[in-house]
């Protein structure tokens, strides 16, 4: 790509580098890799890739860069891929006469709807652009527009070799950003969207991704940092996925994250990884996550995940008006954000405050109606209103979307909203379920713990759920302890004094309050 007097490489050979992390779409975890104006109409549409795929993106680039517009164009991507996949690309020379005709007649070739109408190989495209270009030069040898031709050609040529295997990653002088490698940043992004779902399969492909990213780039600092997260949430979420022993991850996920800030101490994402690693070595003490937390705010204001675990961590050591405070930054910071917006709602529904928890929850499920973490906390909000049709609902959807280590704790949920509509039968039945299922689980996991429970207390069998947040430990996890103490589904057990003996820091009268 040309910028004044700089040259950028770019690398297009992301649909290799997909495939080589074992997924076999583009579009796995919902996701299509790419710029619209630039994907193949294959890639767009999510069907199989190949190298001709990376064929069609180089020749896109070269089109825009001789014509001044992509070949497509749209008001919106949706409109880019329609144009795409119903016209053949335009021809350049009736806008731009000095491109050579072999050059146009290329460029449409590599461009065809269909792969098997291109060029079998970026090689045979490269071939055919530098014949067209030694065609025109022998011809006309004047330079000026001409010679800005034979430049764009020359990077083409450079562009071929890239697609064709290659990595190239330019820096431009000290102190200045870095161009990394498109697929090593495709692979992050993926790895990044994947990682915000929260699901097991989602952690599995983040993992896989981001391992992929820093494979191919390892100088990349924001992919390791990444990464220690996918690791650390595995840990604390009991995701499994191949390659690692859980009694291995959490020191995979600390070996990330000191790779992360050694690649660049001044990142906010790697001392958010360094707050993450440190809630999980000591969830008894916020004080070093905090510290980490700051850091990463001092460096990059505009942070969102850093102001989310900055006010969770703060709302777990009972500052919580200072915790929703900075839960608000991180969607002031992000509205895209969705993990901020669900974590806003929960501090909401800590606070019991349901009106304003809905009102949160719902935009985090608008921004992704896929996010397992925002259909549970709908639910949980909705029994709190009393709206329990409701409830079910986004409990029917949360099932849906639940696997392994999550599924008992929708089905506990669900447990809940039957129990508090007044059908106690199917309250046990989802119970009974969701403990066969956890019974797998040695040591249990907090949330696990936590929501059988609910689950038990919602029933009215108080000894039973006392049983079951004394398998959990440790028992002073501040996280834990914020639960016991903020959960509306504890109000059933708070006076029981067994319930009341594992609050860290009991309160006369009343034992709970947010």
């Amino acid at each position: 790509l040309l910028s004044g007097e700089h040259v950028y490489i770019a690398d297009f050979g992301i649909a290799k580098a997909l495939i080589d992390t074992g997924s076999e779409r583009l579009t796995s975890t919902g996701m299509s890799l790419g710029t619209p104006a630039y994907m193949s109409p294959e890639q767009a549409t999510g069907d199989v890739v190949d190298a001709r795929s990376d064929q069609y993106s180089l020749a896109s680039v070269l089109y825009e860069m001789l014509a001044g517009e992509p070949p497509f164009t749209g008001p919106t991507a949706q409109a880019i891929v329609g144009r795409r996949l119903a016209e053949p690309a335009r021809a350049i020379r009736p806008v731009r006469s000095a491109v050579p005709v072999g050059v146009e007649a290329a460029l449409l070739k590599a461009l065809e709807r269909v792969p098997a109408d291109r060029f079998p190989d970026v090689d045979t495209f490269v071939a055919a652009l530098r014949s067209a270009q030694a065609s025109s030069h022998s011809r006309d040898p004047r330079t000026g527009r001409r010679q800005r031709l034979a430049t764009a050609l020359a990077i083409v040529v450079l562009l071929g070799g890239i697609a064709a295997g290659g990595s190239v990653m330019l820096r431009r002088g000290r102190g200045s950003p870095v161009l990394r490698d498109s697929v090593a940043v495709a692979l992050y992004r993926r790895g990044m969207q994947s990682y915000g779902m929260r699901t097991p399969e989602a952690a599995t492909d983040a993992i896989r991704s981001l391992q992929a990213a820093v494979q191919r780039d390892s100088t990349y600092g924001q992919a390791w940092a990444a990464l220690a997260h996918a690791y650390a949430q595995a840990y604390i979420r009991r995701f499994v996925f191949s390659g690692a022993l859980r009694d291995s991850v959490l020191r995979l996920a600390i070996a990330a994250s000191d790779r992360a800030l050694a690649l660049d101490p001044n990142s906010a994402a790697a001392w958010v990884t360094q707050a993450e690693v440190a809630r999980e070595l000591d969830p008894t003490d916020v004080a070093p996550v905090i510290r980490a937390g700051r850091r990463a705010i001092a460096i990059d204001s505009a942070h969102a995940p850093a102001w989310r675990l900055l006010g969770l961590v703060l709302f777990d050591s009972g500052a919580r008006d200072e915790g929703i405070r900075d839960m608000r930054r991180s969607v002031s910071a992000d509205p895209s954000y969705t993990e901020g917006f669900a974590f806003l709602a929960l501090g909401f529904y800590w606070r019991r405050q349901y009106d304003s928890a809905a009102y949160w929850i719902d935009s985090a499920v608008a921004l992704n109606p896929k996010y397992l973490l925002g259909r549970q906390t709908a639910g949980s909000i909705a029994i709190e209103q009393g709206k329990f049709a409701r409830a079910e609902a986004s409990l029917d959807a949360a099932l849906r979307l639940s696997t392994d280590v999550e599924k008992p704790n929708t089905l506990a949920a669900s447990a809940i909203a039957a129990a508090r509509s007044g059908r106690k039968a199917d309250a046990r039945q989802f119970a009974a379920r969701a403990e066969s299922l956890n019974l797998a689980y040695v040591p249990i996991p907090s949330h696990n713990a936590l929501y059988m429970a609910q689950a038990y207390a919602a029933i009215g069998e108080a000894d039973r759920a006392v049983e079951w947040l004394k398998r959990y430990t440790p028992i002073a996890d501040l996280h834990f302890q914020m639960h016991l103490d903020c959960d509306p589904t504890f109000d059933p057990i708070e006076d029981d004094p067994r319930f009341r003996a594992l609050l860290l820091k009991p309160r006369p009268g009343k034992a709970r309050g947010c």
